[in-house]
């Protein structure tokens, strides 16, 4: 079973990532959470008052949550027409991947809308960032103009043996042992330290996907742009629907400065991916 959570971003009808998480739910035969989250502003006011100000935003979030919360039961009944088992809708007022945080625990996979385009932040690349790290869930990300019923027969995993990498393999799996075909990608790799026992590739294909093709992709750097630009196009060229991989493996404020590859593919995806913090 694979419980899936989602940010809804509209009212009244459901955006893509809502209707993916959906289809996915259904999928696997598992829950779906959606939650709609109302950001705080500043609504303008004639006389400058900074009490007045926060009251005025404070009691507008509160009558937006309101008229989203009279949303759940036609939400429950779409979802579950759409074959999603225990449809939960929930309204909050703040931040979005808090929110998403706070709801995170009890689910195997979040879904987010990629869209630089969209007046919605949690629709950038910073803002599915920043869900991705809050919620530690593997993070469906599904960019501008895709099918929300796109099936992931080629699913191809970037693989450079690090912890985040296993991490984003493992939260893979039910769309591992689904697909079509599976290619794995592999860079370079991290020696382990002494130590320590090492994720095994090998063994973990071996029981999960023996008939996975491996592809040696040699030194295409150590991070950043060229690294995340490689990893892309070797995708595209094995024509992939699906592209696995860990997200931030190195401190967040640190690639975000240098660059990056989880900030590069993120910025020029254009086919779903499953980032794993």
């Amino acid at each position: 079973m694979t419980d899936v959570l989602v940010r809804a971003q509209t009212l009244g009808h459901w955006d893509a990532a809502v209707e993916a998480a959906a289809r996915i739910a259904a999928t696997f035969r598992g829950a779906l959470t959606a939650v709609h989250v109302v950001p705080i502003g500043m609504p303008p006011v004639t006389t400058y008052d900074p009490g007045m100000l926060a009251a005025a935003a404070a009691m507008e979030a509160e009558r937006q949550v309101r008229e989203a919360e009279g949303h759940a039961e036609a939400f429950s009944a779409w979802a579950a027409s759409m074959g999603a088992r225990n449809p939960v809708w929930l309204a909050s007022a703040g931040d979005a991947a808090q929110a998403l945080e706070y709801v995170a625990g009890c689910h195997d996979l979040v879904v987010a809308r990629l869209d630089a385009s969209d007046d919605d932040p949690w629709t950038h690349v910073g803002g599915v960032g920043r869900i991705t790290i809050a919620t530690r869930l593997p993070t469906l990300v599904l960019p501008a103009g895709g099918d929300a019923g796109r099936v992931f027969g080629t699913l191809v995993v970037a693989w450079n043996g690090r912890p985040g990498a296993a991490r984003a393999l493992h939260g893979a799996l039910p769309f591992v042992t689904r697909a079509h075909r599976v290619v794995v990608l592999t860079g370079e790799r991290q020696r382990p330290l002494s130590m320590r026992r090492s994720f095994c590739l090998e063994d973990w294909l071996e029981r999960h996907r023996p008939d996975a093709e491996v592809r040696a992709l040699g030194d295409i750097g150590d991070g950043g742009e060229p690294t995340g630009a490689a990893l892309l196009a070797a995708a595209r060229r094995e024509d992939a629907d699906l592209l696995v991989m860990g997200a931030y493996g190195h401190a967040r404020f640190s690639e975000w400065v240098l660059g990056g590859v989880t900030r590069h593919v993120l910025a020029h995806a254009d086919l779903p991916l499953l980032m794993r913090h």
